[in-house]
């Protein structure tokens, strides 16, 4: 991607983080993010169709990044090196994610469990894990049960600032789940 190019994505995303400080993405207009950002709305529109394809664009940004930790050849099935692993990555990100949590209509709660899902499903003995923890109910709603615990913990995390390192949180949600 061209230098002028990267520039107008960081004044959009910068715009974008400080507006969502302010108001609801959907109350957060095109003319908003532009004025912000210092560019002109056919700049935007060179870029995006509107402000749900740029979040979408964001959003995708981000949290590629996240899921990249499951893809990556060393990955490790090591519970507590892996969600160390991913709070990092989440810490590089936070400004934009904690940004984004507070607009309910983006979705993050429901990409954080499916990312949970996904870490969960890495560790060869999960089945059993989410059973021992929660022996005694149908596994999908231990499962459930299991994932909401984890997420909402993170959320938790990112609503108050983040203010615990990775290696802190993850011994929170491991204490928490019993691993």
């Amino acid at each position: 991607m061209r230098k002028r190019q990267t520039e107008t994505l960081n004044y959009l995303r910068e715009s974008l983080i400080a507006l969502l400080a302010e108001k609801d993405f959907e109350a957060i207009s095109v003319a908003d993010l532009t004025k912000r950002a210092g560019i002109n709305r056919g700049t935007f529109y060179l870029h995006f169709r509107d402000k749900y394809d740029m979040i979408n664009y964001f959003k995708d940004e981000h949290f590629d990044k996240l899921f990249q930790v499951l893809d990556a050849p060393e990955i490790t099935t090591n519970t507590r090196e892996l969600l160390i692993k991913t709070l990092t990555v989440l810490t590089e990100h936070f400004d934009f994610i904690a940004a984004i949590s507070q607009s309910h209509s983006l979705h993050v709660k429901e990409i954080l469990k499916d990312f949970i899902y996904k870490v969960l499903l890495t560790l060869e003995d999960y089945q059993k894990i989410v059973r021992q923890q929660y022996g005694g109910i149908p596994f999908e709603y231990a499962l459930e049960v299991y994932l909401a615990s984890v997420e909402s913990i993170i959320s938790y995390w990112i609503k108050t600032g983040g203010q615990q390192s990775p290696e802190e949180l993850t011994d929170i949600i491991l204490k928490t789940v019993g691993i």
